[in-house]
């Protein structure tokens, strides 16, 4: 009886901390989610401007490509832990902990070029833009080409 009783009571423990680590594995793929948006969010809003679809002043531009660099610094720990066992969608490939350097090297060019338009952004000049907004969708490009799945 008392084994019955340490089996249950076992098996009950285990059936409640394995939820207990999906949804923290899920709250970390939610949060990488989150961080990637504004890239993206940002980098949708920049190329509304440069399409000449919207205007933005250069105020509100330098914000988009600060909070464009400040995503990609938040995504280097957003993506440390691997998160497996989630069971929310997501487009990580495990490429990224097998190559966790060029990851994190891709993040760290993805701000320094969202950095460089930040400045330039200012003057809300699309043509001094052009080369930095091609620079930094390049970043952006090379990490979902090498670490996104399709």
């Amino acid at each position: 009886m008392k084994r019955i009783v340490l089996t249950a009571a076992t098996a009950a423990l285990l059936a409640g901390a394995t939820p207990a680590f999906a949804a923290d594995a899920d709250a970390v793929v939610e949060h990488r989610k989150d961080v990637m948006g504004v890239a993206g969010a940002g980098m949708g809003a920049i190329g509304c401007f440069m399409k000449g679809d919207c205007e933005l002043d250069g105020k509100v531009l330098a914000h988009l490509a600060e909070a464009i660099a400040f995503s990609a610094e938040m995504s280097i720990p957003a993506f440390k832990d691997p998160a497996q066992g989630a069971s929310v969608k997501h487009t990580s490939d495990p490429a990224i902990w097998e190559n966790w350097d060029k990851f994190e090297g891709g993040l760290k060019k993805m701000a320094e070029a969202a950095d460089k338009l930040a400045v330039a952004a200012k003057d809300a000049d699309r043509k001094a833009m052009g080369p930095l907004v091609k620079d930094l969708g390049g970043t952006c490009k090379g990490c979902h080409d090498d670490f996104r799945t399709k």
